[in-house]
């Protein structure tokens, strides 16, 4: 039998609210998850892109009698020839498309407007923007190598010259503030020792790009390797102090050994 209208009772408003407060409660439940997996996939579309400038890199060396690919865009003062960056480079002698120097994971507000930024200068600048999300490890370019200082015949600038091409880091991430987020490469040799290497590297190198956490020997980035492969990895798995590091290829090669006897 069909109730009639005087029959048929409407929603009460606390079973309005129940409902509304178990809709918020899977919603929230869901963000989290939802926010998770899109930073995955673009973690992982920016190793794609590491993985590409990497081949790139290592098809250039091939090209030029195994010397590697230089970093020339600086953290503060002169242009130093910012057109012999990697960047400029590896685009222009094709190797490899423009599109791919901006990681998914950049968030940086010192891209310029053309190029889809917010357009404000890097810190310290007038007019300096943001050219590059990746940057090399300065101990393999020519012009910011610690080593060449003190004797230009001591720098990592040949592939014959890098004994572990698998444990080297060629390839990072870039801060996406700070006056190092204009540059090409960071300083390693001022990154000193943990538990505070974390955060010095990280106003050069964005260390937590994958975990968008503070930064901290567990945080996770994406990292390329001299023999053209990639990683996503803790801080502390890339580096520990000057001695315990995959940056220097004076002692990369020794780093696995000297984690694992710990």
């Amino acid at each position: 039998m069909i109730p009639s209208a005087s029959e048929r009772r409407a929603f009460t408003l606390v079973e309005l609210l129940l409902v509304v407060a178990i809709v918020a409660t899977i919603i929230a439940l869901l963000l989290p998850a939802a926010f998770s997996l899109r930073q995955r996939a673009r973690a992982t579309a920016c190793l794609s892109n590491l993985r590409s400038l990497g081949q790139a890199s290592l098809a250039y060396s091939t090209d030029s009698s195994g010397w590697l690919i230089d970093a020339r865009l600086p953290h503060g003062g002169i242009d130093q020839g910012s057109g012999q960056s990697f960047v400029n480079v590896l685009a222009r002698l094709g190797y490899c498309d423009t599109s791919l120097i901006r990681s998914p994971l950049d968030d940086s507000p010192h891209w310029p407007t053309e190029r889809g930024g917010d357009g404000v200068p890097v810190p310290g600048s007038i007019a300096r923007f943001r050219q590059t999300s990746y940057g090399l490890n300065n101990h393999l370019a020519r012009e910011y190598s610690p080593w060449a200082g003190i004797n230009a015949s001591l720098a990592s600038d040949r592939l014959s010259k890098v004994a572990d091409h698998a444990n080297t880091v060629q390839m990072l991430l870039m801060a996406t503030t700070g006056e190092y987020a204009g540059a090409d490469h960071p300083h390693v040799e001022g990154w000193g020792a943990s538990p505070s290497a974390a955060t010095i590297a990280s106003t050069q190198v964005a260390v937590a790009a994958a975990s968008r956490d503070p930064a901290s020997a567990s945080s996770v980035s994406n990292w390329g390797f001299l023999d053209g492969h990639v990683e996503s990895l803790p801080f502390a798995r890339v580096y520990v102090d000057s001695q315990r590091n995959r940056l220097d290829p004076n002692v990369s090669n020794l780093f696995a050994q000297i984690s694992s006897a710990q």
